[in-house]
């Protein structure tokens, strides 16, 4: 999807008190909550390039949140402002992006649902002391282990999105399997390092991993031919296939027109219906995601929020991450209000703390050294016949650390 090159969404602040202006918060050790202009929170995210299928309809879903909030009140009497300019996928733009809205006085900071494209951003405002949430990145990436001790994701992370797509296809597809596994991010190719130790753990028995690889337009770099020969041969009973479009679905789409009719399964990174075209009529595949974005999901914030979006964009939505976005504006006023601060180490201090948070993506929790979610439930969809029907929310049995 395409939202325009920048957008600014929010309610001017309400600056008018009786006695004059005051701070919502004394503390000296914190950035105190100052009501005099609303709360800026910035997003450098992709609205075009292969990315936007995933970080436009999060964007689009935090400005639903912002815009209910601020109708509610807003947090502690301030208001929020959310301002949005497009990476269009490249790295080097997001950088200065962030640079620019971190000069701002961006508050909290959001990136690309992906750590390999957010890498630059999300240091700039790490850096700067800024709270950086990446909404639905899917690996442990965010967060200390790459020095952002202020960088969070709130999707649900491989370790537990890999066990789940091992534990269904062993419990429900079969027993031995063939990886196809995309070497173009770390999120794919930890997706199926994962997805192969698990599967290993239960008893299941990979038979090859493929490997392949697509390019910055997202696109095969070159034919799976010899890939797909190989799964022929292999003769598994399910194939784990980590990629995303548009170089997934042509490596999907090579796999069935080779006449290999195996079940396929794959995570949020083969979510939507928007790349089927590649695909007419795909039955047989099964995908782990975040929620039914097909009229099915059985979780009513989920249904309250989908209806909210097609309202506001006029468009039904692409895939169930776009949930995530409006996650990490309602933890974001949590934080502000128990910390009394848009400080960036009071916030980071106060989502340590969460525990099962009922958020709209499901109970949200984050540690000190884990900064992304591995234990919430996520949803299992087939497709059959090019439509997609949901089948359970589920939660990883043991995720993958």
């Amino acid at each position: 999807m395409k939202i325009g090159k920048k957008f600014i969404v929010g309610i001017s602040a309400l600056i008018v008190a009786i006695g004059g202006l005051t701070a919502c918060s004394s503390d000296s050790d914190k950035a105190a909550l100052d009501c005099t202009e609303p709360i800026l929170i910035g997003a450098a995210m992709a609205q075009t390039g292969f990315m936007s299928p995933f970080d436009g309809p999060a964007l689009a879903t935090a400005q639903i949140a912002v815009d209910k909030i601020n109708a509610e009140g807003g947090v502690n009497g301030c208001q929020l402002v959310l301002e949005a300019v497009d990476t269009e996928t490249n790295p080097d733009k997001g950088q200065q992006i962030a640079t620019d809205l971190v000069a701002k006085g961006a508050k909290m900071l959001l990136v690309t649902c992906d750590y390999d494209i957010n890498a630059k951003s999300s240091q700039v405002a790490n850096d700067a002391g800024v709270l950086v949430v990446a909404p639905c990145v899917g690996s442990t990436a965010m967060g200390p282990n790459n020095g952002l001790n202020l960088g969070y994701s709130m999707g649900s992370a491989v370790p537990g999105e890999a066990a789940i797509m091992a534990e269904y296809a062993f419990e429900k597809l079969g027993q031995t399997a063939t990886l196809f596994k995309d070497m173009s991010i770390a999120y794919t190719t930890s997706q199926c390092d994962a997805f192969e130790t698990r599967f290993k753990e239960l008893g299941g028995t990979v038979k090859s991993v493929q490997q392949f690889s697509q390019t910055q337009a997202g696109a095969l770099d070159k034919p799976v031919t010899a890939q797909v020969a190989n799964a022929k041969k292999d003769g598994a009973q399910v194939i784990a296939l980590c990629s995303y479009p548009g170089g997934g679905a042509q490596a999907l789409a090579a796999i069935r027109n080779a006449g290999v009719k195996t079940p396929v399964i794959s995570g949020f990174g083969l979510d939507g219906a928007f790349w089927l075209g590649a695909v007419p009529n795909l039955s047989n595949f099964y995908t782990v995601t975040y929620a039914s974005v097909f009229g099915d999901d059985p979780n009513s914030k989920v249904v309250e929020l989908l209806a909210a979006y097609k309202t506001k964009t006029g468009q039904d939505a692409a895939t169930g991450g776009l949930i995530t976005g409006a996650s990490t504006i309602e933890a974001f006023k949590l934080a502000v209000e128990r910390a009394g601060s848009v400080d960036g180490a009071a916030l980071s201090a106060e989502f340590n703390k969460f525990d099962n948070e009922d958020l709209t993506a499901g109970p949200t929790s984050f540690t000190e050294d884990l900064h992304v979610n591995v234990t919430r439930p996520m949803a299992v969809i087939t497709v059959e016949g090019g439509k997609h029907r949901f089948i359970e929310y589920r939660a990883a049995q043991k995720p993958v650390l």
